[in-house]
């Protein structure tokens, strides 16, 4: 397999030169290069710069992509099951209607992303930023989600959760609809969430959230478990019930 250092690849036919052997492209850079309508077995990208690239429609059997900056890229409607971002910069990147089951989504920034019918069935987000990204017409079920930070992203009438969630920060944003019973929270942030009455907290276990300006109350709690501070706070916050001691 070729490996090409520091190269500059700027259309798709130029591309598909460098791949016919296979290779691993190091440090080059791809800023605003058309590479729409690939298809290729493996592509393998580390610490490029891949800026505004357009992606769209790629198919990958075997797509990876390590310490690259690919802010404002276009991934629309990739077929890429199994895919690996790692420690990317992808703010601003669209992947609307990709196909990204179980893959690799970890300790890279996806913010303000478009995320539109994606499918992200069983991948793992650990470790990423997904802040002011809609999620609402996105696949999530069985998502790995330690370390994320939702805030301001939109989980509108989803199912997450269900087991023991670390270091999640869902500040600001929007959990209408959202079912999370059974949740464990671990240092997570709840800090002026939005929620409803169709907003389940049922049988979570809060005690380990950071609970403030969330009007909780609004949602179901059925059978949930909050410290004492945190129902002092609730009850303030719901019916300014002041509860000394």
């Amino acid at each position: 397999m070729a490996v090409y250092e520091g190269l500059t690849v700027a259309d798709a036919d130029e591309f598909y030169a460098l791949l016919r052997e296979g290779a691993v492209f190091n440090r080059c850079n791809f800023d605003d290069a058309e590479l729409w309508e690939l298809d290729v077995t493996e592509l393998d990208l580390r610490d490029c710069s891949l800026r505004r690239v357009d992606f769209r429609d790629l198919v990958c059997e075997r797509l990876r992509m390590s310490g690259c900056d690919l802010e404002g890229a276009r991934f629309d409607g990739i077929d890429a099951h199994e895919a690996v971002f790692e420690n990317c910069n992808c703010q601003g990147a669209s992947f609307l209607g990709a196909k990204l089951n179980l893959a690799k989504l970890v300790d890279s920034d996806f913010s303000a992303c478009r995320f539109d019918g994606v499918n992200l069935f069983g991948a793992d987000l650990t470790g990423s930023r997904l802040r002011a990204v809609d999620l609402s017409e996105t696949n999530l079920d069985g998502v790995t989600m330690q370390r994320v930070d939702f805030s301001m992203a939109s989980l509108r009438f989803k199912r997450i959760g269900g087991g023991r969630l670390e270091g999640v920060n869902f500040t600001e944003a929007d959990l209408t609809g959202c079912d999370l019973s059974g949740t464990r929270f671990d240092g997570c942030h709840l800090a002026s969430v939005n929620v409803s009455a169709e907003t389940r907290f049922d049988r979570c276990d809060l005690r380990g959230a950071h609970v403030s300006n969330a009007a909780l109350a609004t949602a179901s709690m059925r059978g949930a478990i909050v410290s004492a501070a945190q129902a002092r706070e609730l009850l303030f916050e719901s019916f300014g019930i002041v509860v000394e001691g």
